[in-house]
């Protein structure tokens, strides 16, 4: 595994917890993990989780 690709799953892995723990809109979540770009940020959402942001909240009850 590539440098970037460890460091996409580390980002990944903490925007899921913060979407699940928190209300905050997810283009801060997006930023709070070093994603600046809020487009880029739910594709890779979706590619690495296989749904987007706010279906994971929804699936979560939150």
């Amino acid at each position: 595994m590539s440098f970037n690709d460890y460091l996409k799953n580390i980002r990944m892995e903490e925007a899921k917890k913060l979407l699940l723990e928190t209300s905050e809109p997810v283009a801060a979540i997006s930023e709070k993990v070093g994603i600046l770009n809020s487009t880029y940020f739910f594709t890779l959402f979706k590619k690495t989780a296989g749904l987007s942001p706010s279906q994971l909240r929804d699936q979560n009850g939150k």
